[in-house]
């Protein structure tokens, strides 16, 4: 009896298994492989065969929440607003080098992957409303210009990947570095010459530490090809931004890695009075921050070096 009832019992998972998971070939005249559940569709082996993504009846659609087609695609899908629940789109590896892209229908996105995709400009998300976007990978593509006006918008993104683009220049970096939620920038970059279009002024950095402050966050920026020296304000200006406010700055960037400078810039002693409002300096503390890295200036006789290593007191 217990044989018989173990044997239903595998039965009726066997049953279920082959019911909710079905792998098929489902778009004929291509290599492509189906792998469908209840709520999510998965493209295997298409090589780069597909103008579209397929499409099922109407319930199956709904209720798809998850679509993975790595290395399928030749456009942008045009099929992809029958899915209009979807959470979770991977397009990676397709190839989507276009001008026209569409995302409005898929407003409930919280995790976007465009990497690989051969795209040269960063989408306008500001036409979309993907305002529950959490993740979104565009990294080795062909973007030069990562432009934040197009990604204000976005206040639930949490982590944002650009890395192994050839990027020359930052725009509107003051919008992504205030966008509620973002905890993670990766912005390694295959170009030597990315800089930011404009430092950010000790106003804008003054009206992000007040920002930063009421969501006692952190942000993460990891780049290889510029320093903090070159998007923070000069030090004569450090006086314009509240002693509390610049310690929120540097704590809330104290997890992220910048490049050092790449030439010894010249300071006097009102600068390193500035600087040592800040910080301290030590030689021995074995917790720096991967942020500061060692600095050296030159001083008004050309002689003379300061070295520190720095770390911030809170």
């Amino acid at each position: 009896m217990c044989k018989v009832r173990q044997l239903l019992i595998f039965l009726s998972c066997l049953f279920t298994l082959t019911n909710s998971t079905n792998v098929s070939s489902c778009i004929s005249n291509t290599p492509c492989k189906c792998l469908l559940t209840e709520d999510s569709f998965t493209l295997l082996n298409c090589s780069y065969s597909l103008p579209d993504l397929p499409l099922f009846n109407s319930n199956t659609s709904l209720n798809i929440t998850k679509i993975i087609a790595r290395h399928a695609l030749i456009r942008w899908p045009l099929h992809l607003c029958g899915y209009s629940n979807i959470e979770i789109l991977d397009l990676s590896g397709s190839y989507l080098d276009a001008q026209y892209m569409d995302l409005s229908c898929v407003s409930q996105l919280l995790f976007l992957n465009l990497s690989n995709t051969q795209i040269r400009k960063i989408p306008n998300f500001r036409r979309y409303g993907l305002k529950n976007l959490q993740t979104l990978d565009l990294s080795n593509n062909q973007i030069e210009i990562l432009d934040g006006s197009l990604l204000r918008s976005l206040n639930n993104l949490v982590t944002l990947n650009v890395e192994n683009n050839p990027l020359k220049y930052i725009d509107y970096f003051d919008y992504i570095l205030g966008l509620s939620s973002l905890e993670s920038i990766n912005l390694m970059s295959s170009s030597s010459t990315l800089t930011t279009k404009k430092q950010l002024s000790a106003i804008q950095w003054a009206n992000l530490a007040h920002k930063w402050n009421s969501s006692n966050k952190y942000i993460s920026i990891r780049t290889n090809t510029f320093s903090l020296q070159s998007i923070f304000p000069n030090p004569d200006q450090f006086q314009m931004i509240p002693l509390d406010l610049m310690k929120i700055i540097f704590q809330t960037l104290s997890n992220s890695t910048f490049t050092t400078l790449f030439s010894t810039p010249s300071c006097n002693c009102v600068h390193l009075r500035n600087y040592q409002r800040v910080f301290s300096f030590t030689y021995y503390n074995k917790n720096l921050s991967p942020l500061y890295q060692t600095t050296t200036c030159i001083l008004p006789n050309g002689i003379i070096h300061a070295l520190f290593k720095v770390h911030v007191q809170f």
